[in-house]
């Protein structure tokens, strides 16, 4: 049985090519994200390290997380950070929109929808990356390190943007094709769903400016399959969205230009793992203290690390932890931030499927 204690949340590094690389062979082919491609790895890897050390200009941040068998050393899961998304040709996204179009001559009412581009999430801070090996699924680690980015963004906020979004999957029919993407997109980028999608997230947004259609779209002119689409998450990518609803996120009608996948949002410091966290020094548990379940991190931003433990307390100010969770944890400090109790217990549920 696969226990949460096993496995800590750090930054990638360098030496985790190879396990990342067999990650991605796992995952398939569907997560464009982490394409089992070795040069993309070891480019996403080196933009992570100088991240992390300072050395990069806040649009090109990308921090990368990965899930560690504290035993083996092996990356069996990632989740990223990207503090400002689209800082160089925007973050483009469609807004629904209703229209209310009245005839006072003939006493005709209609309620029109448009699908309207937007830029409104421009410089937000995204969430996203999330993926797992195959066999952790309905383990619980899934949504261990999913909440560890929002542990990184309670770290130093001030490296983020006020608002934090994601972006689902969108929905596919049974011959695993976008009916959106045919009846929108497919139009303007000569290619397939699947070609469009690996671009975007191995050139850019670039060709997205260039090519995305700038009028509003008509939802009443689509076909069903279509219509039906827009703001329904994959089936992959349900329980993820499940998941940034508890900690506040919110969807407010703006989907992903390529497949009307939801994108949701919601204010940094309302996350509920960021707002409901502590920060304290780290000392030891005497055998009487009664304990809880807590997810507990390293103040320290560069050298960020997470671990699980079930015999957690919080006391005046320190964080009490077991002599194996110190250890795990390694804080050069002695401090740390953690959040525990009811929330943790989420943790601990079982997930089919995390994909985001």
């Amino acid at each position: 049985m696969t226990s949460l204690k096993n496995f800590a949340v750090r930054p990638i590094a360098e030496s985790d090519l190879e396990t990342l690389f067999e990650l991605a062979i796992s995952l398939g082919p569907g997560m464009t994200t982490l394409p089992a491609d070795r040069n993309f790895l070891d480019a996403k890897i080196q933009r992570s390290i100088t991240s992390f050390s300072d050395r990069t200009e806040a649009a090109d941040r990308e921090y990368v997380l990965v899930l560690e068998d504290m035993a083996s050393g092996r990356v069996l899961g990632t989740a990223g950070v990207y503090p400002r998304i689209g800082a160089q040709h925007g973050f483009f996204s469609y807004k629904r929109l209703r229209l209310l179009h009245r005839s006072s001559e003939i006493d005709v009412t209609a309620n029109v929808e448009l699908l309207a581009v937007s830029n409104d999430y421009t410089d937000a801070t995204e969430v996203g990356g999330l993926a797992i090996h195959p066999d952790l699924k309905r383990t619980g680690v899934g949504r261990m390190l999913a909440r560890s980015r929002y542990l990184l963004i309670a770290t130093d906020p001030d490296r983020f943007s006020p608002t934090v979004m994601a972006e689902m999957r969108g929905w596919q029919n049974e011959e695993k094709r976008s009916p959106f993407w045919d009846a929108v997109g497919g139009k303007f980028f000569n290619m397939d769903f699947p070609a469009a999608d690996r671009l975007s997230a191995v050139a850019g947004a670039k060709f997205i400016a260039d090519l995305l259609p700038k009028h509003s779209i008509y939802v009443s002119l689509l076909p069903e399959d279509a219509r039906s689409a827009i703001g329904r998450p994959h089936s992959s990518s349900a329980p993820a969205m499940a998941m940034l609803g508890q900690e506040g996120f919110r969807y407010e009608g703006y989907v992903d230009v390529f497949d009307a996948g939801p994108q949701v949002h919601v204010e940094r410091d309302s996350i509920g793992t960021v707002r409901d966290s502590r920060t304290g020094k780290t000392a030891g548990l005497a055998d009487h203290d009664e304990t809880m379940p807590m997810l507990v991190c390293t103040t320290d931003f560069a050298r960020f690390r997470m671990i699980y433990t079930a015999t957690g307390r919080f006391e005046c100010g320190l964080i009490r932890l077991d002599y194996e969770a110190e250890r795990a944890l390694d804080s050069s400090d002695g401090t740390a931030r953690a959040v525990g109790a009811a929330r943790v217990q989420e943790t601990l549920a079982d997930v089919a499927s995390l994909s985001e």
